[in-house]
């Protein structure tokens, strides 16, 4: 099942089965999605979605959510880690592959960031390049910018 949320960025929405979350799409402009009946467990998610794109809250990623995005034990380690960076900090690839004990793995991070089932719950957005550039976002480069100038701006 699905149902939307609604942000400064456009529709996003949260696909789930039962009162457990399968994914988090990001929002985009344009987007058909529309909000739905669903069990509190995600409409919960779905009011913290809003709060976080209103610039109110921070969300938390449970370690339930890490293990349903994590299918091995280096993707729930990296997301684990990604999901402690604080709002508004940004760590590189390299960076969270040495935190995670796997130094020069820079690109299965950013394999695992990519693959991000629960975007920005596990705020891959945080994560940037060697020389602090953003990189690639689902979201959009802009968008990813704007969510860490949000975060600075209410850390």
């Amino acid at each position: 099942m699905r149902t939307a949320y609604r942000t400064p960025f456009g529709i996003g929405s949260v696909t789930f089965e039962g009162d457990v979350p399968d994914s988090i799409e990001l929002p985009a402009k344009g987007s058909r999605s529309r909000p739905g009946d669903c069990p509190p467990a995600i409409r919960h998610l779905v009011e913290a979605l809003e709060a976080y794109y209103g610039g109110m809250a921070d969300l938390v990623a449970s370690p339930e959510l890490i293990a349903r995005a994590g299918t091995t034990p280096l993707l729930r380690a990296i997301y684990s880690h990604v999901a402690a960076i604080r709002p508004g900090r940004t760590q590189t690839y390299g960076e969270v592959a040495a935190a995670v004990g796997r130094p020069g793995a820079a690109r299965a991070v950013g394999t695992a960031m990519a693959r991000n089932p629960f975007p920005p719950v596990i705020p891959c957005h945080r994560v940037v390049g060697s020389d602090g550039t953003l990189r690639g976002y689902g979201g959009g480069l802009e968008q990813k910018r704007r969510l860490l100038e949000m975060e600075r701006s209410h850390a």
